[in-house]
């Protein structure tokens, strides 16, 4: 059984769609690999700033050294770009190794939202990051095309699953109050306040938690802002809305859009990377430039159409196309 080496910054107990991803994936890889993960929590690290639950490694040299050397991988995969990441891009291009990387989070963008930064100085740092990978992972043809405009090389497609026993439309209930709900970070880079002004009867709910949710709790008193919820309870959320509105243009994917569709429940989204790598062209169309347009498209939307479409991705496929990628990847 060959050993593969997962390297990455983002893991429990962070909720994102970068852990929920590696999770899924797990028990599939293990099927075919022996499997062990480098993350922050087997450093010294501190809470990032803006997500106390994301941890920032520190002092990486010797633990990634001892991690190396005893665990012997054959295939190394590097997540993300954060200190492991670093840490772990520096003993494979030391030692010579070959690794692969992924593209999961679009930094720069966030970084010039929130501290001006010019996204063309992150990019620069990221194609930098992975110029020497055999192959880098990203999630949609869109978001491939958009680093190939910055250089960046040897980009392979590795989309996403969704577990289609948890989020099910057997879950909605008759008689509930109409809703349309908003579920993931709440944060500055997620666009929210497109969902929170659009103007409709339908109450309006907010699953999940972040640094910018008592602020708009307070700009936005008659929304509900429920926090975060896992399992069952957010599988619920999804399946007795009548639609999810996903206002980001930001993200790389959107693992919310497969589990509201799952659900039954249409999306409302911004034809952006992402929503437009999944909807466009599809019985599920709803894409528009005018969210609350995309919003009135949604609440057309036949919802066994969006279970019909959902079932096409699943985790094991998602983990094949990983492994493919790795496996097979070349100087």
């Amino acid at each position: 059984m060959k050993k593969l080496a997962i390297i990455t910054d983002a893991w429990l107990p962070q909720v994102n769609g970068v852990v929920n991803t590696y999770q899924h994936i797990n028990p599939f890889l293990k099927e075919k690999n022996e499997i062990d993960i480098l993350h922050p929590m087997m450093f010294t690290n501190f809470s990032y700033p803006w997500y106390k639950e994301i941890k920032l490694a520190i002092n990486t040299k010797k633990i990634t050294e001892n991690f190396f050397n005893n665990f012997d991988p054959d295939f190394i995969h590097i997540a993300t770009e954060g200190p492991v990441g670093i840490a772990g891009k520096k003993f494979c291009e030391n030692n010579k190794l070959r690794y692969t990387t992924s593209f999961h989070t679009r930094f720069p963008e966030y970084l010039e939202q929130r501290i001006m930064i010019p996204k063309i100085i992150g990019y620069s740092f990221l194609k930098n990051f992975h110029k020497n990978a055999c192959n880098v992972l990203v999630p949609t043809v869109s978001m491939r095309d958009e680093l190939t405009k910055y250089q960046f090389q040897n980009l392979k497609i590795w989309s996403r699953g969704v577990n289609t026993e948890l989020f099910h439309p057997l879950k909605r209930r008759k008689g509930m109050k109409k809703y349309i709900v908003y579920i993931g970070r709440v944060a500055l880079e997620k666009n929210i306040e497109a969902f929170l002004e659009i103007k409709t009867k339908m109450d309006k709910i907010v699953v999940g938690d972040g640094p910018e949710k008592q602020r708009l709790q307070q700009k936005y008193p008659y929304v509900s802002f429920v926090g975060m919820k896992k399992g069952q309870d957010l599988a619920k959320y999804y399946a007795n809305a009548e639609a999810l509105v996903f206002p980001s243009k930001t993200d790389t994917f959107g693992n919310v859009i497969l589990e509201s569709l799952a659900s039954g429940t249409p999306v409302a989204a911004y034809p952006v990377t992402g929503p437009i790598d999944i909807l466009k062209n599809s019985l599920i169309d709803t894409l528009d430039n005018n969210i609350e347009k995309s919003l009135k498209k949604a609440l057309k939307i036949d919802r066994n159409d969006c279970r019909k479409f959902a079932m096409q991705f699943t985790w094991d496929k998602c983990a094949n196309q990983f492994l493919s990628n790795i496996v097979n990847a070349k100087n």
